[in-house]
């Protein structure tokens, strides 16, 4: 079945060079949904319950969450899906019932008056797991047939909604390296598949598309639109520069950030105390964590980026060079500001398990200043996200924040 619809698949992009005739779908200000609130254990993901209940944050987000989003000011939701999940197994009765359990999803949202980025959002995992990540998308041609064969069914299903209302993003943060030519190249080849999979199977939908390197601006500006920009596509960039900041006391971003607490945004938020302090309480936690090279790697990162701080005389000049980068690839090809999208950007507020705790004040200032700098080079942007680490409404369980954020950031645009 496979084969017979990947032969079809490969007739359809011969065939039909289907570049739709007009953009049909806008995004100005978006948030993201969460990939999971739970993860279930990749042995239950057949389970009737998980099946059911997917996409999993459905159980915590309902009509009432997206009214509140909607009055807050968001037009779109950007609500990623677990390809893996998709791919667990070959039964198609239960891919059937995995696509309703996005359809239902679709419809929660649009009933809410928004719009929708259907979010295929492929993470990184080990070699060695036993379901497939964007790493093995990017190295095993045989998993990424098999992606691309479910990118065109997708696209497919979201026929049946309006084009000017639901899209569609290929695949998030791929990771090969757009500083390598060779490696460049092999997803310029995987990028233009993705397109040409999607588009045979939907001639309307908008189709968000990345470059590599983390799916970040240096990526984007390394990607050659030719072949691939229809009228239908918008241009997505991710940014979390600096990195120590947006992602201090995350645990899985290695020890290089794990440690850190309580780094300020912008340096001068707190007074020069702040960032003395939080430097010393960081460096104070890298030495009870760590010996050897990686406490001395560690500490230099962080003293390092602590000098890059104070010495910056406008905290702008820290997130600005992403931005400039993107307009400058959309300007040099022909690509309205408009349909360059900052997919993804946020501020960590809370790590599972830890004492962390960042000043709800560091995460407004810094979402608020990339919003900025988004709208006054005209590009429509997606924060990250409703729960979690990064949450803005909700934290790890679904409940309600006592500080929620979400309804703080859109400051900047008159209408």
């Amino acid at each position: 079945m496979i084969a017979s619809l990947r032969a079809a698949l490969t007739v359809l992009i011969i065939v039909c060079a289907l570049p739709a005739m007009a953009a049909t779908f806008e995004v100005r200000r978006a948030i993201a949904t969460n990939l999971w609130v739970e993860w279930p254990d990749v042995s239950r993901w057949n389970d009737a319950d998980v099946i059911a209940n997917f996409p999993e944050w459905r159980r915590h987000l309902g009509p009432e969450d997206f009214a509140d989003l909607k009055a807050a000011g968001y037009d779109t939701i950007r609500m990623p899906l677990e390809p893996a999940f998709f791919l667990h197994d070959d039964d198609p009765g239960r891919l059937s019932d995995v696509l309703a359990g996005m359809d239902r999803a679709i419809a929660t949202i649009r009933g809410a008056g928004l719009k929708v980025i259907v979010d295929l959002h492929t993470i990184p995992r080990g070699t060695g797991d036993d379901y497939v990540g964007t790493t093995q998308l990017q190295t095993d041609p045989e998993a990424f047939d098999r992606y691309v064969d479910l990118v065109a069914r997708i696209s497919g299903d979201l026929s049946r909604w309006p084009a000017s209302m639901v899209a569609l993003e290929v695949i998030n943060e791929p990771t090969l390296n757009c500083h390598d030519t060779g490696e460049q190249a092999r997803w310029q080849t995987k990028l233009e598949r993705l397109h040409g999979a999607a588009r045979a199977t939907n001639g309307d939908i908008t189709l968000v598309l990345t470059g590599a390197c983390w799916g970040s601006a240096d990526g984007l500006a390394a990607v050659d639109p030719g072949p691939i920009d229809d009228a239908n596509t918008l241009w997505s960039f991710h940014g979390y520069e600096p990195f120590y900041v947006t992602h201090q006391g995350a645990t899985w971003g290695g020890d290089i950030v794990a440690h850190l607490r309580g780094i300020p945004w912008p340096p001068d938020a707190g007074g020069a105390a702040a960032l003395d302090a939080a430097a010393a309480d960081s460096a104070a936690r890298i030495r009870a964590a760590l010996s050897g090279h990686a406490e001395r790697r560690t500490l230099t990162y962080l003293d390092d980026s602590v000098r890059e701080m104070r010495a910056m005389e406008d905290s702008a000049d820290a997130l600005a060079p992403m931005f400039a980068t993107a307009a400058e690839w959309a300007d040099t090809h022909g690509i309205a500001r408009d349909r360059i999208f900052m997919g993804e950007f946020g501020m960590i507020g809370r790590e599972w398990g830890t004492d962390l705790d960042v000043p709800a004040q560091y995460r407004l200032n810094y979402m608020r200043a990339m919003i900025g700098l988004a709208e006054a080079h005209g590009f429509s942007w997606s924060v990250w996200s409703v729960g979690g680490a990064f949450g803005l409404m909700q934290g790890y369980a679904g409940e309600r924040l006592d500080l929620p954020l979400y309804d703080q950031l859109i400051w900047t645009l008159t209408d």
